[in-house]
């Protein structure tokens, strides 16, 4: 999916954490490409864009010399997909993912295409991949403070809404502009928590992917603030969400909802809105600012 929404967010609540502070000045503006349909990450469609990209990367693999002098101090994290071991060299330390990937003709997935094109703060750095046989390893950016499920316990509103997070992994993600045109996707993955009910019930059919990512952050906003998820799945057949669909007052007497001001309500209502035509309307905006 696309995560420049995600970006949009962040951006839009750091003028906000601004506004209070006195401060005038905003953050600058991410760049993220020019005409429209560039601003998020699209499939290279030439072969002289790959030889460009493995170019790049060649050049980059040598300057930083990940090849040789790096020492493994531990495991960072592991899982289905692969595992994370921090590398150090001299003062320096980096994070090396290793997954399983089935390349593409010109050795590429599309994890790697995703993430070679996203530079922004809120993106975990990628330096370069070296890609062996089925075995793809990312150098990445280090970020001693960890995953955010491992603050949530000591986490107060005021962290929660401001966080600077870093976005690591595109293992799922898909392309959503193909050569240049807004596409309709049909995958169902992720985890079900996560996921709004047009991708739950997306068997046969299509759905637009900035809306989904949209929920997404509507549901960990929540998780910030509260150290809880709204619902188990945004099904009917879950009286939470039933509740939340319904519009039911007694759900906000509820542990959790009841923590929540009006204003985080209203934030809620419009990323967690169960139509996805009417969530958050113009999203592109929010993208670009």
């Amino acid at each position: 999916m696309i995560f420049q929404l995600f970006f949009g967010l962040c951006h839009c609540f750091q003028e906000l954490k601004n506004c209070r502070r006195g401060n005038s000045s905003t953050s600058r503006e991410p760049d993220f490409g020019g005409a429209e349909s560039e601003n998020f990450a699209s499939l290279p469609t030439t072969l002289t864009d790959f030889k460009s990209l493995l170019k790049k990367n060649e050049e980059t693999c040598k300057r930083y010399n990940f090849a040789s002098g790096w020492t493994k101090v531990r495991v960072l994290g592991e899982g289905g997909f692969g595992i994370v071991f921090l590398l150090r060299k001299k003062k320096t330390k980096i994070a090396r993912k290793c997954v399983l990937s089935q390349p593409t003709e010109y050795g590429f997935s599309s994890e790697e295409i995703i993430h070679i094109q996203m530079s922004h703060p809120n993106v975990l750095k990628l330096y370069c991949w070296e890609q062996k046989a089925n075995i793809v390893c990312f150098n990445l950016e280090y970020c001693s403070r960890g995953d955010i499920a491992s603050h949530l316990i000591d986490l107060e509103e005021k962290d929660a809404k401001y966080k600077v997070v870093k976005i690591s992994d595109f293992g799922l993600a898909d392309f959503f502009i193909v050569n240049g045109k807004e596409i309709r996707l049909t995958e169902k993955v992720g985890t079900e928590s996560y996921m709004p009910p047009e991708v739950l019930e997306s068997q046969n059919k299509r759905y637009q992917g900035p809306p989904v990512d949209l929920w997404a952050c509507g549901i960990i906003f929540f998780k910030l603030m509260t150290k809880r998820k709204p619902w188990s799945r945004a099904d009917l057949d879950d009286n939470e969400y039933k509740l939340w669909v319904e519009e039911r007052k007694g759900l906000y007497k509820k542990d959790g909802w009841k923590e929540l001001n009006k204003a985080l309500r209203t934030l809620l209502k419009l990323l967690l809105e169960p139509n996805p035509t009417q969530r958050i309307c113009g999203w592109r905006r929010v993208c670009r600012h």
